[in-house]
């Protein structure tokens, strides 16, 4: 543009001095050209609409495919338009688009390009860059016109096929004669009032209708919850080494257990572990009580997705005793680690004095089992598993 300026200067400054017409046409010609590019642009970036569509949850594995929509509102037509998005190299390689298009006036254009969910976490697509101009190359614009949307990529699922845990776990359901306690948000029906009934649960509209005492009945809370505890501290992974690798392991066991319960078992089931958050941009500890329903695996998957592992001490067995306060009694606590210590054997046996159902779930792929069985840890008699690889995790087969 400064050139261009610079040239018709001299061309002005040739004309005055040789007083000839045809330079004066030609100053004329090029700063009209000058006025009309510059409308031309501003116009066009005015009325040029710019939308991104994808899917912003994904599997592991899956295609995503981003839709971007151009649609010039203006009369004039756009001579290029350089489109440049970038977005993270895992995802995709290069770690960009870019591709130059033309838009006529009134009209709209759609370009497309796929991205691979290869690793769980959460990603930004975009921003998206616009450069148009003339077709001259006289006037030319840089618009930050689109701004970045984010992509949440889940863990690796495994399927389980065998889950081997023990016949008094709260997994299995157990016929009782008697309830543990009632659930008062869960009512069921009513039945004739019997002596020594809480009086609170009559149900007066019912007695009144027919004539006879009744009282509420509700679903009784044998607890059958499932508690999920997932270690994330680098640190205590990093004490066998490879800690990356050992950490994403741990989430895709505690994703594909989580998976297990609430879609197989139909389980309450929740997640308790402390994480570094990309949305909050600081270390967070996550408690997600638990709970029935895909929507509630929905929301386990999607921490799954985007945390990770912080790098000082997590005091990970503190949280645990901590949280399992707010556990119902019999909840079955699966505790993912990487190594049991003296410290996590007293944790266990605190537990299961309380009254919870206490599994064990070791992360390590570099050691094998008979290594792990010989940890100088106390015997608590409670189901241990030791996951080394992916394949460990579809055949859920007790330590021996």
């Amino acid at each position: 543009m400064g050139n261009f300026v610079f040239f018709i200067l001299i061309l002005f400054v040739i004309a005055a001095l040789l007083r000839i017409d045809f330079f004066f046409t030609i100053v004329y010609l090029f700063v009209g050209i000058y006025f009309v590019s510059h409308f031309w642009s501003l116009r066009v970036l005015g009325r040029l609409e710019t939308t991104r569509t994808l899917q912003q949850r994904a599997f592991w594995g899956d295609k995503i495919n981003v839709v971007l929509k151009f649609k010039n509102r203006s009369r004039l037509p756009i001579p290029w338009l350089m489109l440049h998005e970038v977005y993270p190299l895992t995802l995709c390689s290069p770690s960009f688009f870019r591709k130059v298009i033309t838009l006529p006036g009134q009209e709209t254009h759609t370009v497309e390009y796929m991205l691979s969910a290869r690793k769980r976490g959460y990603y930004l697509i975009g921003p998206l860059t616009l450069h148009t101009g003339d077709l001259l190359g006289i006037r030319r614009e840089l618009s930050h016109h689109l701004p970045a949307d984010y992509l949440i990529v889940y863990p690796r699922i495994v399927p389980i096929a065998q889950l081997v845990l023990p016949t008094h776990s709260p997994q299995v359901i157990l016929p009782t004669p008697l309830p543990l306690f009632l659930d008062p948000a869960r009512p069921i029906g009513v039945r004739n009032y019997i002596p020594g009934d809480n009086p609170r649960h009559i149900h007066w509209t019912a007695s009144a209708a027919t004539g006879q005492m009744l009282v509420k009945q509700f679903q009784p809370a044998i607890a059958r919850n499932n508690a999920i505890f997932l270690n994330l501290c680098r640190d205590d992974y990093a004490v066998r080494g490879y800690p990356g690798i050992a950490i994403e392991l741990a989430i895709i066991v505690a994703a594909s257990l989580a998976n297990h319960i609430a879609v197989h078992e139909e389980l309450p089931v929740g997640l308790a572990t402390t994480g570094l958050d990309p949305l909050a941009e600081k270390q967070q500890q996550f408690n997600i009580p638990p709970r029935k329903g895909r929507g509630h695996l929905m929301q386990i998957l999607d921490v799954l997705a985007r945390v990770q592992p912080i790098e000082a001490e997590s005091y990970f067995l503190e949280n645990i005793r901590q949280e399992a306060v707010r556990l119902s009694w019999g909840t079955t606590i699966i505790i993912i680690t990487s190594h049991q210590s003296e410290e996590l054997s007293q944790t266990l046996l605190l537990l299961k004095r309380s009254g919870f159902r206490v599994t064990l779930v070791l992360v390590d792929p570099t050691r094998s089992y008979r290594q792990v069985a010989e940890d100088p840890a106390q015997d608590l008699a409670l189901p241990k598993f030791k996951i080394r690889r992916e394949k460990d995790i579809e055949v859920w087969l007790p330590m021996v």
